[in-house]
């Protein structure tokens, strides 16, 4: 009885300490916290610029402020939230907050401001370029900027800007955007031209003047001098308006 006595002392002293041990142990994984550095907040906020704003991440430089320090957190599956305020800007400088929660709860908001740059490729004018002026290398070039304001329609290709007209009068360091530009025209405004008439294998001329600025296979306004009458044809070079009947 006495052994009996004995070896359930054992067995409930050793459960007691089992209980014990369990119970410290919780209690230390309750209380355990995880830091989060105001470096890795920073950083986060940066990756989510960088993945979520419309501009190739390698023409992006990102700068993120925080005026706080490290916070601590209780443990727990963490989800760190970052959001954008108060507008759509893509560009310059963007206030954000990042919203923290632990197993799904709601810890703590804070406050980030970030400045973003884009690099551009665009072309510009390289000195003053009056309205009517054909483009040329000595007009314009491409560079890189580095702006908070990209230009989403800005022209990229030189191409697209050597050989054309300046729609405007154009300030050195001018930014091109396709309606700065023009293509010239093949014909202006009160030009002599012949007007054109084919049918089978008879053709027939007359003398017209044009009455608007005419483009390459563009169908233009056209006075027929014999007639006096105004009339539609197609300006197939810079003297010749061909005309159907």
């Amino acid at each position: 009885m006495i052994i009996h006595r004995i070896v359930y002392s054992v067995i409930s002293i050793f459960i007691i300490c089992l209980c014990l041990i369990s119970f410290f142990e919780n209690f230390a994984n309750a209380s355990e916290t995880k830091i989060i550095t105001a470096e890795e907040i920073k950083q986060g906020a940066v990756d989510h610029l960088a993945r979520t704003l419309p501009w190739d991440k390698t023409s992006l430089e990102i700068n993120v402020y925080y005026e706080g320090g490290d916070i601590n957190l209780p443990s727990g599956e963490k989800k760190f939230i970052y959001k954008t305020r108060g507008s759509n800007q893509k560009a310059g400088r963007i206030p954000m907050t990042m919203e923290i929660r632990v197993n799904d709860h709601f810890q703590k908001r804070i406050r980030l401001n970030s400045r973003v740059l884009v690099s551009q490729e665009v072309i510009k004018t390289i000195r003053p370029v009056r309205k009517g002026e054909i483009l040329s290398n000595e007009d314009v070039q491409l560079g890189t900027i580095q702006t908070e304001r990209p230009l989403r329609n800005a022209i990229k290709n030189i191409d697209y800007a050597l050989g054309f007209e300046a729609a405007r009068n154009l300030s050195i360091g001018k930014i091109l955007v396709p309606n700065f530009i023009k293509k010239p025209a093949l014909g202006n405004k009160g030009d002599k031209i012949i007007i054109l008439a084919e049918k089978g294998g008879m053709k027939i001329t007359t003398p017209g003047i044009l009455k608007e600025d005419g483009y390459e296979d563009a169908m233009v306004r056209v006075l027929n001098m014999e007639s006096k009458k105004t009339i539609y044809g197609r300006l197939v070079d810079s003297n010749t308006v061909k005309v159907s009947f």
